[in-house]
């Protein structure tokens, strides 16, 4: 079946698992080299203007890639990127430390995430067919693990010791990435667009004109943002909480302290999606797919909490198998969901605008880290829960009205 995939999907699933090895090295512990440098409010609110950006890129990108194409989008995105990993490494170099600018080079590494997904989502459904639709996701959800998997696990054992090092790996990896999307990747999209190309935001709120007015899309699209809030905290409150009260314990002669244990969480959910996606895509297909999703779901919010609250290991073992199993029955049925929502005619607005979830999930998950030092460890498990809750609540309005729509149509 690989060999059916055309080059620029092979391409690019083998750019992403470069990137997101990279990337996973240090993003996820950037919460805590933040509240290091300066306290954990201020990591929280830092965390959350550079989402924003990340957001606001997104949406533009989503817009550029349908004026302009996929492969002028991608070879930009890979360039700032590159750009700003080298701030990073330049700003932490071992004659001076300059968290600041180490900030200020994360919010270009996110433009320039905000530039790429949309047009790399774009560009894999232009060049797959249905035939070939479903593996293509399957193979990119399997490396995307796999390669976070490895890049978190060295990331967390290296990362205070090592972030020199980490941060120089990521320069070398982007500049593949960049070389790799020059020479691999053809266009794969030819606008219609006759007049010169408008980029304006009046032109981009018109491009995302039908999404806004799809109520049942909207509510689907909110729950999604509450769901993506409780993983998100990980990186956010979850990874401070840990690194800063978690009891330090040894497991087969191996000294274990927070930042390591998230590590290990991380690698725990990893290998649990790596190799059981295939048994459970089979076994959920005998199922009614909105049910599912409820109980993945449920799963998935309490092991989070329970992550909130406790600063052990067995109990943090325990909420990793939870979640990671939610995970695996809530991820494939929402996709489902997802595809049955989107009009055909209109789907490339509709994929930029879902992708939009990631960076609002990060927005609230930062609001929750901002409000911490107000709540207790116990209240951040709950609002987690409600979280979670409303993921589900949400989720099954829109479909209920999607419905009821389709059945009076």
């Amino acid at each position: 079946m690989w060999q059916t995939l055309h080059p620029n999907i092979k391409a690019r699933i083998k750019i992403q698992f470069l990137s997101r090895f990279g990337s996973s090295l240090i993003f996820p512990f950037m919460a805590i080299y933040l509240s290091h440098a300066y306290d954990a409010q201020t990591a929280g609110i830092l965390m959350m203007i550079n989402i924003v950006i990340a957001f606001l890129a997104g949406v533009y990108g989503g817009h550029l890639t349908d004026m302009y194409g996929r492969r002028p989008l991608l070879i930009t995105g890979e360039t700032i990127k590159l750009i700003g990993s080298a701030g990073i490494f330049l700003a932490n170099i071992p004659v001076y430390h300059l968290p600041w600018l180490t900030f200020i080079m994360m919010s270009i590494g996110n433009i320039a995430s905000g530039l790429l997904s949309p047009a790399s989502e774009a560009m894999l459904i232009d060049v797959s067919t249905k035939t070939t639709r479903a593996f293509m996701y399957a193979i990119n959800y399997w490396a995307s693990n796999l390669s976070l998997m490895i890049g978190s696990m060295l990331g967390g054992w290296l990362f205070e010791s090592h972030f020199i090092t980490l941060s120089s790996t990521l320069v070398i990896i982007n500049t593949l990435s960049l070389l790799l999307t020059i020479f691999s990747i053809t266009e794969t999209y030819q606008s219609n667009q006759k007049s010169s190309p408008k980029i304006g935001m009046i032109a981009v709120f018109k491009h995302y004109q039908p999404v806004f007015k799809d109520l049942p899309f909207l509510i689907f699209t909110l729950g999604g943002i509450l769901l993506l809030a409780v993983e998100f905290q990980r990186t956010n409150y979850i990874a401070i909480h840990l690194a800063e009260k978690f009891v330090h314990t040894t497991i087969f002669a191996v000294p274990l302290n927070g930042v390591k244990m998230i590590s290990v969480l991380t690698t725990i959910n990893t290998l649990i999606i790596i190799f059981f996606t295939a048994l459970f895509s089979n076994w959920i297909t005998r199922y009614n797919t909105r049910y599912i999703f409820t109980i993945g779901t449920l799963l998935f919010t309490i092991g989070y909490a329970l992550q909130a609250t406790t600063i052990t290991f067995l109990p943090l073992l325990f909420s990793s198998l939870i979640l990671s199993f939610g995970e695996l029955m809530y991820v494939p049925t929402r996709q489902v969901q997802l595809a049955i929502l989107m009009p055909k005619s209109q789907r490339g607005a509709y994929i930029a605008f879902n992708g939009s979830i990631f960076q609002l999930g990060k927005i609230l998950a930062s609001l929750v880290l901002v409000g911490s030092p107000l709540l207790t460890n116990s209240l951040i498990g709950i609002l987690i829960l409600f979280l979670g809750g409303g993921a589900i609540i949400l989720t099954l309005i829109s479909l209920k009205m999607f419905d009821a729509h389709h059945v009076q149509t």
